[in-house]
């Protein structure tokens, strides 16, 4: 099991005026949920299976059946009815490479909790499109860490604005369709 990791930013706050909204000017909507770009965002990566987080213990268990012997499954393999009551926390991202090796990614599809959560639909966003930027750099920093090393991975990630603190876990399960290399993840926001 990997060590824990703390990624934080500086604890450095300015006096803020009006919080800018997540991922601003993707949404015509107007949510509640907003961090400040100054928030601070942090990051401990957890052992996956943590008994904290039932919820993604039974995901986990899912993936691992749809696996088998192989290092992930192919997402032909994953069946959303398998999973309904979760599907409003499950994200499903593209894994996109340049030619230089270079990873991006992109969300195909995004649960409608995450959306009410984050205050915008995600659908063909990128994770560095997200604010605070902050945020989307460890999101993407996270989804690098999946894919190079093709394991899943847990984290506990917090917000802090000065408006309202943020925790979840998240699950990241790789995805392969060669069986060589991870070209889709799915994710899963816990609900404890």
């Amino acid at each position: 099991m990997p060590a824990s990791r703390a990624a934080q930013q500086p604890e450095v706050r300015a006096d803020v005026g009006e919080a800018e909204p997540m991922a601003q000017g993707f949404s015509d909507r107007s949510f509640p949920e907003r961090y400040e770009r100054d928030a601070r965002v942090s990051s401990e990566e957890r052992a996956v299976g943590d008994p904290a987080y039932p919820d993604l213990g039974v995901l986990l268990d899912y993936w691992n059946t749809k696996r088998g012997t192989r290092f992930a499954p192919p997402r032909s393999a994953i069946d959303p009815s398998d999973f309904i009551d979760a599907l409003p926390r499950v994200k499903l991202v593209d894994v996109l490479r340049s030619l230089d090796g270079n990873l991006d990614f992109r969300f195909r599809l995004a649960g409608t909790a995450i959306g009410n959560i984050l205050g915008t639909e995600l659908t063909r966003l990128r994770p560095l499109d997200l604010q605070p930027p902050q945020f989307g750099t460890m999101v993407h920093e996270h989804y690098a860490q999946c894919v190079r090393e093709r394991r899943p991975l847990l984290h506990k990630v917090e917000i802090d604005s000065v408006r309202r603190i943020h925790n979840y876990a998240r699950l990241l399960l790789p995805l392969s369709s060669d069986g060589e290399q991870v070209d889709m993840l799915m994710t899963v926001d816990s609900q404890a």
